[in-house]
């Protein structure tokens, strides 16, 4: 009886458990990371949305030595490490692919930078901080700057494709990007006696009456002269002329091609120079003064500096580049380059791009330049390869240089790559009174260790 009773009782509670079981809601499990495949490797969706978001980038050490002084012997040392953090948001919307990205970058002397920042809607539109459309590229290896790198700078750019790989870039580029250096010259004559009235330097003008004179003791003494009438260009004034505000962004064009064989681009550039001199003096100018010794002697002028004078001209820049797959481990690449007033488009930003007058204020001439580039990529294997890059670089009027490079990577694993390389540049100024440039000729080298680790 006990045990019928414990049987029947036990049946029961199984009965009303099954019943409350089968009266409760089922819960589906949530992919709460779900893979998006739709824009490549490496996207997955954030939750809730259709937007795919993918993380990249890569952690750095280099550790080198280099030679600046001239003297074929190792004057420095550098052990740096930084980073990069690429962040790419991408989904499908009714105009089309809309993609985001920010790049952020910092290093071991604590500075962070903000490179990539860019919108782009379907095929047609970017806007924000991407790469030139202009450049077409630097060299192979980890010296691929050589003479000049890839551009990030504020664009808003109009992209036109025409299908199989060919495609027409019209955009406006931020011109404070591509600014190169103004040399702002003076009018003064500097005589002296014993020099048979060869002209000299006079180094620059201060905010008040008083010009400066800097010259060895035995071109003593000489006798300034300021004359309206006759104006003679001195020495460089120990400055550079203020670029006024950007009035014209860079207007910048391109044709491009990319298929199996590699690709080749055609591109130009107008390029704003806007000037503000400081000061102008007062015509006519007199003998001044007589300086007889050395130091840091001053002559008092006749004449005043008042207000600022503006001017402006325009440059240009012409490139034409192309990269070819020869078989599958090797590619070739070739690029020149032109420009008239705009240095920093063949790699110039340390040089002049034009010269102005400091007692009229015009800009007198644009400064010339060119470049031609020859790299060669070779794959040894899936997970070694040899880059090396040659190039040669005339700034009329400034200096000539050429250099060669060559780095040899090794990826000891998926993602983490071993690098060593090594730069030659050889440099030769050129004699320009109006520059300031005194003629030299130079060398200097560098060779380092990377170890990198992409993700």
């Amino acid at each position: 009886m006990k045990k019928s009773l414990l049987l029947g009782s036990a049946a029961a509670l199984i009965a009303v458990s099954g019943a409350q079981a089968a009266d409760m809601p089922v819960v589906e499990p949530v992919d709460y990371v779900r893979v998006c495949d739709a824009f490549g490797a490496g996207f997955h969706y954030i939750p809730g949305t259709e937007t795919c978001l993918k993380f990249s980038g890569r952690v750095r050490t280099e550790i080198g030595i280099r030679d600046t002084n001239d003297d074929d012997t190792v004057d420095a040392s550098f052990l740096n490490s930084n980073f990069e953090l690429v962040v790419n948001a991408s989904s499908m919307t009714e105009v089309g692919m809309l993609v985001g990205q920010f790049a952020i970058s910092g290093s071991n002397e604590g500075s962070v930078a903000i490179g990539d920042a860019w919108i782009a809607i379907g095929e047609n539109i970017l806007v924000g901080r991407e790469t030139s459309r202009y450049d077409f590229g630097g060299g192979y290896g980890f010296y691929d700057d050589v003479i000049y790198g890839d551009e990030d700078l504020n664009q808003f750019t109009f992209i036109m494709p025409f299908g199989n790989g060919l495609a027409m870039t019209l955009g406006l580029e931020d011109g404070r990007d591509r600014r190169a250096k103004i040399a702002q010259y003076n009018g003064l004559e500097a005589t002296t006696s014993t020099n048979n009235g060869h002209l000299l330097p006079v180094n620059y003008f201060d905010s008040g009456n008083n010009f400066f004179v800097t010259t060895p003791s035995n071109t003593l003494p000489i006798s300034v002269y300021a004359t309206g009438a006759t104006i003679h260009a001195g020495q460089n004034m120990g400055q550079d002329a203020i670029y006024g505000g950007m009035e014209v962004p860079e207007i910048v064009a391109s044709l491009r091609i990319s298929q199996g064989w590699g690709s080749a681009q055609i591109s130009g550039a107008l390029h704003q120079i806007r000037s503000i001199t400081s000061y102008k003096p007062k015509a006519p100018f007199t003998k001044v003064g007589l300086i007889t010794t050395v130091g840091s002697p001053s002559i008092s002028t006749a004449s005043r500096f008042a207000g600022g004078m503006v001017d402006e001209d325009y440059g240009w820049a012409v490139q034409a580049g192309v990269e070819l797959n020869v078989g599958s481990m090797t590619k070739v690449k070739v690029v020149g380059a032109y420009a008239d007033g705009a240095m920093n488009y063949i790699g110039g930003s340390d040089y002049y791009e034009a010269a102005v007058d400091f007692t009229t204020g015009k800009i007198t001439d644009t400064m010339t330049g060119w470049y031609v580039l020859a790299g060669l990529s070779q794959d040894f294997s899936s997970n070694l390869n040899l880059g090396i890059t040659g190039a040669y670089h005339d700034f009329d009027d400034q200096s000539e240089l050429w250099t060669v490079s060559a780095t040899l990577e090794y990826e000891v694993v998926e993602n983490l790559l071993v690098s060593v390389g090594a730069q030659y540049t050889d440099t030769q100024v050129e004699d320009n009174y109006m520059l300031g440039l005194d003629e030299s000729d130079s060398d200097s080298w560098e060779a380092k260790l990377r170890i990198q680790r992409n993700f």
